[in-house]
């Protein structure tokens, strides 16, 4: 009987090989994410015109900026953005381009955050770190015409671990401030707090604020907290993390009709995980493949 840490090994090595991306999928999301950064790209250049009193840079390296930084200094960083992605679009030094975008994503990212506003796509801004070892360079990108390569099912893997924890950090403080509580009614709050205050409205928010049936609101509340919980434990069956990441996507786009709370940006992260021929999808794991006794004659028909 195998021992404790050979039967993880085992499991490990079959759940990195679930989570291998067919690497021509994979980089046609690499294509379409650089022309997500060209087509859609984030505007950098209002931080320069707010006064430098409301700039407060988040711990970590953004210390180091005692001042708001200068115009000429954000529309560098867009121009610097831009070239990257069209490097990454033809896949050019693929991982090096890769790793380098995501920095300049991420710097983007910490400046606008300086001013107290935090929003939930930093794991767009990282996810060309994932998908670099992941292989998206492997196929249509001059690295290709070079050498040849595959697609690494490991880092897949740590990505979905890493969207399984960006996801429980996101339920975790609801459990914490009250949204099991059955008096309470936390998702009609956020309806009813955008219907007071109408700056941003989703297409339907006027309808869904209009429901008055608190035990629906409250099933809301435990559904919500259970969609983003359980993810971190999906991870461990890929077909259950794959359908998790549906739900979430539903929850998403529910999000969006009832708060107008825009998650499009989050399309690409979520398609890593469907870069696979669709029958694969819900595979719960790959076989073990036989391994034939040494010294043992191949039967006929089997392959030597």
């Amino acid at each position: 009987m195998k021992n404790l840490p050979v039967l993880i090994s085992d499991y490990i090595d079959r759940l990195t090989e679930a989570y291998r991306a067919d690497p021509r999928m994979l980089s046609i999301l690499r294509i379409l994410f650089a022309l997500h950064v060209l087509v859609f790209p984030i505007d950098y250049q209002w931080i320069a015109r707010v006064p430098g009193a409301f700039f407060h840079p988040v711990p970590g390296p953004f210390v180091l900026f005692s001042e708001t930084p200068s115009l000429e200094f954000l529309i560098c960083l867009e121009i610097v953005r831009a070239v990257l992605a069209i490097v990454l679009l033809v896949g050019f030094q693929t991982r090096i381009v890769s790793i380098a975008l995501a920095g300049v994503l991420i710097l983007g990212a910490g400046l606008t955050y300086s001013f107290g506003k935090v929003d939930h796509f930093i794991l767009y801004e990282t996810l060309p770190i994932a998908m670099a070892f992941a292989g998206w360079g492997a196929r249509y990108s001059f690295d290709s015409r070079r050498q040849q390569g595959g697609a690494n099912g490991f880092p897949m893997l740590l990505w979905a671990t890493t969207v399984g924890f960006a996801l429980w950090t996101a339920a975790l403080p609801k459990v914490l401030t009250g949204w099991l509580d059955p008096s309470r009614q936390a998702t009609r709050g956020y309806v009813a707090r955008d219907l007071a205050d109408p700056v941003k409205l989703g297409p339907l928010t006027e309808f869904v604020g209009s429901i008055d049936y608190p035990l629906l609101w409250k099933a809301l509340d435990y559904a919500t907290i259970f969609a983003e919980g359980w993810v971190i434990l999906a991870v461990l069956v890929p077909a259950l993390f794959r359908f998790s990441i549906l739900v979430i996507l539903g929850f998403l786009a529910g999000v969006f009709l009832a708060l107008g709370t825009d998650f499009a940006d989050y399309l690409l992260v979520y398609a890593a995980f469907f870069a696979f021929p669709p029958r694969t999808w819900f595979r719960l794991m790959p076989r073990r493949r036989a391994k034939r006794r040494a010294g043992k004659p191949a039967t006929v028909g089997q392959r030597t």
